[in-house]
């Protein structure tokens, strides 16, 4: 059974990531776990007996009120019953210790929501922002105004690099959900036989039942992510699926300029991040 980490801080907002992996597990067989990082500061004037004390005590606290956050959004929702459990943390760094409990997990994905505030400004040092750049396990960002629903459609940009790697991260994701993809790919050179002789080669090969490909002009006075954000209103994707660089500075790390970054603000549908490796 895959296991989903579905991070909360109790926000009204966290409650958007709290609804879409409930709606992903009503779909397929997987087991959410709620995690919850506490942040306690020890004043130089305590001693480690009354810390440990005063932690104890926060962290049953914590846990009696993730349990009664997730169980009032089950209640509300009307969502049948589920796989999950909830667990909370003492933590410094909240990005760092989810990423560590991932990992420990073996968790398949982290779930988190997005504050969704429109800015480059507002996303640097939250915890989405570390989660896009450091982790290794895929993440889905959520934002803020997203709404209940079916997840029924993937939208991928793809530079066909790395690409059958890539499809199969996809289909591990979408299969048991019976999801269709869509892969779209933005040229500059799309007229070129040569390319269209590639695009043709991939297409033909992966084309199926619940995959399509779409070939793009990319117009050289418009950014990409205008072409993409353009694809994604029209089609209204239920997920938009990205692959993401980890070895520079976080704020370029994705194929075709910092598109991850730019959609994370953006876009009004969730995002599927993967690590992008490079061969």
């Amino acid at each position: 059974m895959k296991k989903i980490i579905v991070t909360t801080d109790f926000s009204e907002k966290s409650k958007k990531g709290i609804l879409f992996a409930m709606q992903l597990a009503s779909q397929t067989d997987c087991e959410l776990i709620f995690y919850n990082v506490v942040q306690i500061f020890m004043p130089s004037i305590w001693d480690n007996v009354y810390y440990g004390q005063f932690e104890n005590e926060e962290l049953k606290r914590s846990q009696m009120q993730l349990e009664q956050f997730v169980k009032a959004i089950y209640n509300k929702n009307k969502f049948a019953k589920q796989s999950f459990r909830c667990v909370c943390e003492v933590g410094v760094s909240a990005g760092n210790q989810i990423i560590e409990y991932a990992k420990n997990q073996k968790a398949s994905y982290i779930c988190v929501s997005n504050i969704g505030g429109g800015s480059l400004d507002q996303l640097f040092g939250t915890t989405a922002s570390e989660l896009i750049a450091y982790s290794a396990t895929p993440v889905l960002i959520v934002p803020k105004n997203y709404r209940l629903k079916s997840i029924k459609t993937l939208f991928f940009a793809s530079d066909f690099k790395n690409f059958n790697d890539e499809l199969k991260h996809i289909e591990n994701f979408s299969t048991p959900l019976k999801a269709k993809t869509m892969i779209f790919h933005y040229d500059y050179k799309w007229f070129l036989n040569a390319n269209k002789a590639k695009f043709e080669h991939i297409s033909q090969k992966h084309q199926s039942e619940t995959v399509s490909f779409n070939l793009r002009k990319l117009d050289s006075g418009a950014p990409l992510l205008d072409h993409v954000e353009n694809d994604v209103v029209k089609i209204k994707p239920s997920i938009v699926v990205v692959f993401t660089k980890q070895n520079r500075n976080w704020f370029s790390r994705l194929f075709f300029s910092s598109l991850a970054t730019e959609l994370a603000i953006d876009t009004k549908t969730p995002l599927l991040i993967f690590k992008k490796h490079e061969l």
